[in-house]
This record gives structure tokens, sequence and C-alpha cells, in this order.
């Protein structure tokens, strides 16, 4: 079910301009074990909270979508959420790279020589 909503709200962003936000990316989708909530998350380039307002404030024509193309009687509520996993794995690498063994041996191998 998390791919076929992933693959509608996807094919709705794709009818839509999309300028003031960059590229809006569906990134991933969590539906609840009881079907009630799907969870969206979402990516961009610019402007992430208008991103997210966009999907709200058309949220009616994507259930209707929904409704047409998932065979289910419940169709879950939808939340969306900036998917911001990248840019904490990036801080994550950077403080490991900052303090990792080689890093503080490198600043202290010129001082010996």
């Amino acid at each position: 079910m998390a791919s076929l909503i992933r693959e509608t709200v996807a094919s709705f962003l794709r009818g839509i301009p999309q300028q003031e936000y960059g590229i809006i990316s569906i990134t991933e989708v969590e539906v609840s074990s009881d079907l009630q909530y799907a969870t969206i998350f979402v990516s961009t380039l610019k402007n992430p909270e208008g991103a997210l307002q966009l999907l709200k404030k058309n949220e009616h024509e994507i259930m209707g979508l929904l409704q047409k193309s998932l065979t289910t009687y419940r169709i879950p509520s939808l939340r969306y959420k900036i998917d911001d996993r990248g840019e904490r794995g990036e801080r994550i690498d950077k403080l490991l790279n900052d303090s990792s063994p080689q890093n503080s041996r490198g600043s202290t191998q010129g001082k010996g020589a």
C-alpha cells in the first residue's frame, strides 16, 4: 500500500508547478499497521514548509486520487513530514570525521618532525 500511495502522490506532484519549491520528492511512505495513517516524507530543494502546505492544501484532491487507485475499503489519513534524514546523516558523518583518531593524529604529526 505504501508504494501505491507514494506513486499516487508523486504523480499528483508531477501535474502541478513546483518552481517555488524546487523539486518536491516523496522519499518514503510509512503506513500504520492498522492502515489508519500514512506518513508521507517529503524532500525539497527549497521551501520545505511551503511544500508541506501545498500538499495539505491539495489533500482533498490527493485523497480522491487514492480512492481511485487503492482497492481497500479504508483510505489512510495522510500526514506529511519533512524528510531531514539526509541532513542528519551529513551532520553525523561530519561529527564522526571530526572526532576520528586520524584527524587528531594528523594535527600532531607535523609538530614533532
